[in-house]
């Protein structure tokens, strides 16, 4: 019952690596050969996520108020 299981196992281990190779050729990204993204124009210029969103609320009511 034992090599039963195992051989399940490594018949299924298997499988998923046949899978993972034919979607990553599909998909055509290489990890090794992945290069970073650049960040946006309108980025928060360095601040921390909390003052960007406290920013941004205050924006959105300033632009309610206005309206």
């Amino acid at each position: 019952m034992a090599m039963d299981d195992e051989a399940a196992r490594k018949a299924r281990s298997e499988k998923l690596r046949t899978q993972i190779d034919r979607l990553k050729k599909k998909d055509g990204s290489d990890t090794s050969t992945s290069v970073p993204e650049k960040p946006d124009c309108d980025s928060s210029g360095g601040k921390s996520p909390r003052e960007f969103i406290h920013e941004r609320m205050r924006e959105l009511d300033e632009e309610d108020s206005e309206q």
